[in-house]
């Protein structure tokens, strides 16, 4: 068994990219340059690199015009401010409607004049109630945030 395969350029293509950057180690660097001297496929994809190294190399990011930088300052506040008021009200409405369930389920409980079976059916439409609350409230956070047309403006 061989300890250095033969050179594909598909399979060895991080080796040539790192070639091209000077960050083989000498080992690496003599197998590539084997390669190339070799195959003159091996050369083309080499050159195929260069070129679109040497070309995102002279791409610039183009500047955000100055109305994009208006506003920008004051609407990340606003939706930082709001996005804190909504966590802070779901977060207590969450736990009144918790804790007022929890007594609804005690009271409902600690009757001794109340049947089992009726009991049980309060029980089960609290919980189906609070299930379907839950349901919908993570379906809504689920398709807000996956949604293709938030960013749409009419």
């Amino acid at each position: 068994m061989t300890r250095n395969p033969a050179f594909d350029p598909d399979r060895d293509a991080h080796l040539l990219s790192a070639y091209l950057d000077g960050e083989l180690d000498p080992a690496d660097a003599a197998r590539v340059e084997g390669a190339l001297a070799a195959d003159p496929a091996v050369r083309r994809v080499l050159e195929d690199l260069q070129r679109v190294k040497d070309l995102a190399g002279t791409m610039r990011l183009k500047e955000a015009p100055a109305e994009a930088w208006e506003g920008f300052g004051d609407s990340v506040y606003n939706r930082g401010e709001r996005s804190l008021g909504w966590l802070l009200l779901i977060t207590g409405a969450a736990l009144v409607a918790g804790w007022g369930a929890l007594q609804l389920v005690t009271a409902i409980w600690n009757e001794p004049d109340l049947p089992g079976p009726v009991r049980l059916g309060i029980l089960g439409v609290v919980a189906g109630l609070a299930l379907l609350l839950l349901s919908v409230a993570r379906e809504r956070i689920h398709t807000r945030r996956r949604t293709r047309y938030k960013d749409v403006i009419r």
